[in-house]
């Protein structure tokens, strides 16, 4: 842990240096604090330099935000997906861009992939990259448009014979519950790999019996690429060599190891558009276990959800994401769903039911479960719906919270 540490104030200190010099949004903030590169000698003096959000990122894109000293030429920019309200651009050089698809494949070989596998990719659009050994057969990635409906992706499943799926959860769980499980069986997946959403324990053990294969997280998104992977015993390690992590409260202050706050996160290896002290809008806690993989890497304790996935009582208390999805995703009739609270407190449940299921059936069951949740202090409407639209990239999110969590607990 300790050369993890050392490699980390190492990179700190060469981006920090970097973007004072180059990039003119770091150089004026640093001057308005009467501050200097070298007055964060180390990880423990991170917290004097002041979060960096989507919006100042907008308001100073891009002239102010990006290297001065690098050829946009030789760069890729690239667009998030908008899943908190708020598109944004992120440009990484084509260095960068290369590291980052090695981290992702250190994740895939440590969970068993092989060059020689076959990998489908269910998503929106096409991979943005290709690599020349794919002419020749080495680290093969087959595209599904997410757009299809369950039975035309497991048609093409079928055809291709992957040895391994890679989707949001939600798709997945959609795929898991349309595929038969002798179907399931014979594709004799070595694991499924899972991202950008929120990955519940429900949806993994049901994924993980249908398909008789092991289910792997990934936290990633495009601003940072890999943050954090899941290692064969299922823990999320940090990717130090490309990040660090804090966990804030609502004030700023860094929490200990085990207690859940706000995701903050620092890249080392983006010079092109520093990250220093970026908030992601996740909220999640770090663990002080070693995990027993035997990786130095340290391990996420959880990954709550986004901050505006949270449900908020009116007495302030917060119901994290995964209890109220918990709720609604055990009960088999339930094909997809999408819970929505609105500024007056008020809970809004959409749902998609299964073919011939019993809709007054279900209301029934959502609003129990929920009263009980909510201690009946919620008015619940539920609603059946013929389609839950998702974002840009395809991105299904079940709970959208409306009401302000600040000064909450």
């Amino acid at each position: 842990m300790k050369q993890i540490i050392a490699l980390q104030n190492r990179a700190l200190k060469k981006i920090l240096n970097h973007a004072y010099v180059n990039v003119p949004y770091y150089h004026q903030l640093f001057d308005s604090l009467s501050m200097r590169p070298e007055d964060i000698a180390s990880l423990k003096d991170l917290y004097k330099i002041p979060i960096l959000t989507k919006d100042i990122i907008l308001a100073n894109y891009p002239n102010n935000i990006l290297a001065t000293n690098m050829d946009l030429s030789l760069c890729s920019p690239r667009m998030t997906s908008g899943s908190s309200g708020k598109k944004l651009e992120v440009v990484l050089d084509y260095n960068v861009a290369s590291l980052y698809r090695l981290m992702q494949l250190r994740q895939l070989i440590n969970l068993g992939y092989k060059p020689w596998d076959r990998m489908v990719y269910i998503r929106y659009d096409p991979p943005v990259t290709r690599i020349i050994l794919q002419k020749f057969g080495l680290f093969r990635r087959h595209y599904i448009p997410l757009e299809w409906t369950p039975e035309r992706q497991l048609s093409e499943i079928f055809r291709l014979r992957p040895q391994v799926i890679n989707a949001y959860p939600s798709v997945l769980y959609l795929l898991a519950k349309t595929i038969k499980r002798d179907q399931a069986e014979n594709l004799r997946l070595k694991f499924l790999l899972s991202n950008s959403e929120l990955l519940t324990q429900h949806v993994r053990e049901y994924l993980e019996n249908v398909f008789q294969c092991k289910v792997y997280d990934d936290y990633s998104c495009l601003e940072f690429s890999a943050i954090g992977f899941e290692c064969r015993m299922q823990n999320i390690h940090i990717a130090s060599d490309n990040v660090i992590v804090e966990i804030l409260d609502d004030e700023g202050n860094q929490l200990p190891a085990g207690e859940q706050g706000r995701i903050i996160i620092t890249s080392l290896n983006n010079y092109a558009m520093p990250y220093i002290r970026y908030e992601i809008g996740d909220v999640g806690a770090l663990s002080d276990e070693n995990c027993p993989c035997g990786r130095a890497f340290p391990v996420f304790k959880s990954i709550v959800g986004r901050c505006d996935d949270f449900l908020v009582m009116p007495s302030g208390y917060l119901i994290d994401p995964q209890t109220a999805v918990f709720q609604i995703e055990v009960i088999p009739e339930v094909k997809e769903f999408r819970v929505i609270q609105e500024k007056n407190y008020k809970i809004k449940v959409n749902i998609i039911p299964e073919e011939g299921a019993e809709f007054e059936q279900i209301r029934y069951q959502i609003k129990k479960k929920l009263d009980s949740v909510f201690n009946n202090a919620l008015k619940i409407e539920v609603t059946k719906v013929l389609k839950l639209e998702r974002g840009s990239t395809g991105k299904h999110r079940s709970i959208i919270s409306n009401v302000s969590r600040i000064g909450q607990k």
